[in-house]
């Protein structure tokens, strides 16, 4: 009943008549935030949280409007996952930086270059004098770098290498994500070289890629004949070739993707919104 999505529709007005209208509370972000901090191992998690929200409202006010943006709840608890990450990989470094770095590497990839200085000074005025490199996996850059030249036939530009790891960073912390961009930035490529990058790093991966517009909701999803038999759709089977390692599909394979390659529209991406939220 969303009315501004598509496939969607306005109640009726005698309907909306019959139901009494009820308030709703915006999450308290700074609490929640707070007590993520701690359970994730911080000791100075009421400072931290302060600042962590008071970024992502700033960046809500000062950068551009962008439809793949996300300064809410959800985004919130993916960098408060691995700022925990961080914590447990390295316990000895101050907090400050260590959050600095999670706020930074995590949120970087998804924010467009004319917004990136916005955004860097914008940390750089709540974690003043906070200093954290980068931290970077230097062998598996190497290995996309090699991949790019030898198995892809590309230049190893910097730019590309990055979005390359980046891909990777993110597929660590959040099993669905988006690639997107105008025709011809080179997203195909870019996952195309980080499949090929896996392989080469010893870690098997395969995939299946479907245009979700090709084929109608049903034939992708799946539905109910009329006689109540469940057909499968073409997500359901390929899924459940990737569990039961049916089909190219083989226990030692580490990465296995479903690749939907196509124009994202509220039509078939709706109904994949439970199977993506990291809840």
């Amino acid at each position: 009943m969303n009315p501004g999505y598509a496939g969607r529709t306005e109640l009726p007005e005698n309907l909306k008549a019959l139901f009494r209208s009820c308030a709703m509370v915006v999450p308290d972000l700074v609490l929640i935030c707070e007590n993520m901090l701690m359970s994730e191992g911080f000791t100075q998690a009421r400072d931290l949280s302060r600042k962590f929200v008071s970024l992502y409202m700033l960046s809500r006010e000062l950068l551009s409007k962008q439809r793949h943006y996300d300064w809410g709840l959800r985004a919130v608890k993916s960098v408060l996952r691995q700022a925990g990450k961080l914590k447990r990989s390295d316990p000895d470094i101050p907090e400050d930086p260590l959050l600095m770095r999670a706020l930074r590497d995590f949120n970087m990839p998804k924010i467009v270059t004319d917004d990136k200085p916005i955004f860097l000074r914008l940390i750089g005025d709540l974690f003043p004098k906070a200093e954290a490199p980068p931290k970077t996996d230097p062998h598996f850059t190497k290995i996309v770098q090699d991949t790019t030249i030898k198995n892809m036939g590309l230049q190893a530009e910097e730019a590309f290498v990055i979005k390359v790891v980046q891909l990777s960073e993110i597929l660590e912390v959040r099993h669905c994500c988006f690639v997107i961009g105008p025709p011809g930035c080179g997203k195909t490529a870019v996952w195309k070289t980080l499949v090929r990058s896996y392989i080469n790093n010893k870690q098997e991966c395969e995939y299946d890629t479907l245009n979700p517009k090709a084929v109608t909701s049903d034939e992708l999803f799946g539905a109910y004949t009329k006689s109540k038999e469940w057909k499968n759709g073409v997500l359901s089977v390929i899924m459940r070739n990737q569990v039961k390692n049916e089909d190219k599909y083989k226990s030692f394979q580490m990465h296995k993707w479903s690749v939907l390659d196509g124009d994202i529209d509220p039509e078939w991406i709706e109904s994949l919104n439970t199977v993506m939220d990291d809840n």
